[in-house]
């Protein structure tokens, strides 16, 4: 059988044309309509470590392949960190416009714009127009990748670019031209050294490599072998980078790694087993954060519906009808060993959201054509708009209650203190922080200073204090000697110590000065402790 495969880029007075720059349009108003907020909402964490690695390659060092953070005393705190793409490129703009949370927050934006416009070129590759429109529409509209997509993460840029990737492949595969496997190489290792959980998409590449070729008859030993070499080159950089990583975070404090600690093997199966395996999480984050439960049903209806039948005439846009199950069944086995990294960051599943948003729509084109079928031929195509208009607005309306909620500025407190440590404090002042969750450098990076987090890195679970206060004392007492000046604690953590910790918070009054209180948070000037020998 002969193939032919459309041209990839509809015309520009096309109405497909003008349908994709609204979607566009409605994805940057999106994404772009809060983007000056502080980095107070769900992902304030992540977001002020890669601010401050931004921060200090504009100001300390241009060497990407050193990542530097503010919570590991004087420095130099360089830690092992994935590929730092979205981060450095806001260090670039931070020399232009200068240094503002809308920068990282707009570079995230925009790789998530090039996303959907990738994820479109992807569905019409392989179904068809409309699919891939309302393909693009949902993932324009999904609650999860708006408010990570407008936040200053490395997921925007790595999903982007894996998508890009998946892309470039189906292209390759079918042309024949050499030039888009190079291309998907190369943009797909960029992407995996973004952030790893892009590995995921290494199923459906696999699926759709197989079953394309095979569908052409040019499943040959010399194609695969061209494709292995290209794959096999594309993972040696980022091989190689990650175990630089792994060296970086071993040698300097704060002695971190991204992702380690929380793999299976870092804490075993029994455990993970005895917490359900943190299903109980899973679930809360996408029924009222990432896809909200009208996406979640569509999304399941997607899987399990058959597809529609495909005529030899449009036999091309079906080449590889299952990528997206492919895309979605990848997340398994990495959840099976980073389930807790998961669920503590779950901006790692927008690798999966691409492929969500195919199904969905999928389902939502299947749902439409059985009410079409229902009612008499003249109205089928008008019932067709409204099932798939009344979907989106199902999508939106849930979605923007998720936003709310993701958005709130659940870390204010610490903002607040982090302005006012800095105004109290000198610059070569180190500070020690306790924000509204512990292990959130938010203080430290408002505050424009150096220091520490309590409790300190390398503890092996930064977010909560050792049940035994003479550990935490202990702590403490070591940073006092490496020359802590001001200790910083928010309101809410106030109260904790004074409930569960109260031989820690008599430590602190006895060799600290209360030096200012505010309904939102204490300050502390610590007494000088004796130096070590």
């Amino acid at each position: 059988m002969k193939f032919h495969f459309k041209n990839p880029i509809p015309g520009l007075g096309s109405p497909s044309a003008f349908l994709l720059v609204g979607i566009l349009v409605l994805g940057a108003l999106l994404r772009f309509s809060t983007t000056t907020q502080p980095f107070t909402d769900f992902f304030s964490w992540r977001q002020t470590i890669n601010a401050m690695m931004a921060e200090n390659f504009c100001h300390r060092s241009w060497n990407i392949f050193y990542p530097e953070v503010n919570w590991s005393g004087p420095g130099p705190g360089y830690s092992g960190f994935e590929f730092q793409t979205v981060s450095y490129i806001a260090a670039l703009f931070y020399m232009i416009v200068g240094e503002h949370e809308w920068v990282g927050r707009s570079v995230a934006a925009f790789f998530g714009l090039w996303g959907i416009f990738a994820l479109y070129q992807l569905v019409r590759r392989i179904w068809d127009e409309e699919r891939a429109l309302l393909s693009a529409a949902v993932m324009a509209l999904l609650p999860g990748s708006i408010f990570i997509e407008r936040s200053f993460l490395s997921d925007p840029a790595m999903v982007a670019l894996m998508t890009t990737s998946v892309w470039m492949l189906i292209v390759y595969l079918q042309t024949d031209r050499l030039r888009f496997l190079l291309l998907s190489g190369v943009i797909g290792t960029w992407g995996v050294l973004t952030k790893p959980p892009g590995l995921v998409v290494g199923f459906a590449m696999l699926y759709a490599t197989l079953t394309i070729l095979r569908r052409r008859h040019k499943l040959k030993p010399r194609r695969l072998g061209v494709m292995g070499i290209v794959a096999v080159l594309g993972l040696v950089p980022v091989i190689a980078y990650y175990l630089w990583a792994r060296h970086l975070g071993h040698s300097y404090p704060p002695y971190h790694v991204s992702f380690s600690g929380y793999l299976l093997w870092d804490q075993g199966l029994k455990q993970w087993w005895d917490e359900n395996y943190f299903f109980g999480r899973l679930v809360w984050w996408f029924t009222t954060a990432l896809w909200t439960p009208p996406v979640i049903v569509l999304v399941a209806l997607g899987v399990i519906f058959p597809f529609r039948a495909v005529d030899s005439e449009k036999r091309t846009s079906a080449v590889a009808p299952w990528l997206f199950h492919w895309w979605l069944l990848g997340m398994v086995p990495l959840y099976i060993v980073a389930a807790r990294e998961l669920v503590l960051n779950p901006q790692n599943f927008h690798i999966i959201n691409p492929a969500a948003a195919a199904v969905s729509s999928d389902a939502i084109m299947t749902i439409a054509s059985v009410f079409a079928r229902i009612v008499r031929s003249s109205s089928r195509a008008l019932v067709r708009r409204r099932v798939i208009a009344v979907s989106l607005i199902i999508i939106t309306v849930s979605g923007t209650i998720a936003l709310i909620r993701m958005c709130y500025p659940y870390a204010q407190q610490g903002y607040k203190l982090g302005l006012a440590l800095r105004q109290v404090s000198q610059p070569r002042d180190l500070v020690i922080t306790m924000a509204n969750v512990l292990g959130d450098p938010i203080v430290i990076y408002y505050s424009q200073r150096r220091g520490w987090l309590l409790p300190p890195p390398p503890t092996l679970d930064v977010t909560e204090l050792p049940a035994d206060d003479r550990e935490s004392i202990q702590m403490f007492e070591e940073l006092r000697t490496e020359g802590a000046v001001w200790l910083g604690i928010v309101a809410a953590q106030q109260a904790k110590l004074e409930r569960d910790h109260p031989l820690l918070l008599a430590h602190f009054q006895r060799v600290c000065r209360l030096y200012q209180r505010n309904p939102k948070w204490f300050i502390y000037s610590i007494k000088p402790g004796t130096a070590r020998n």
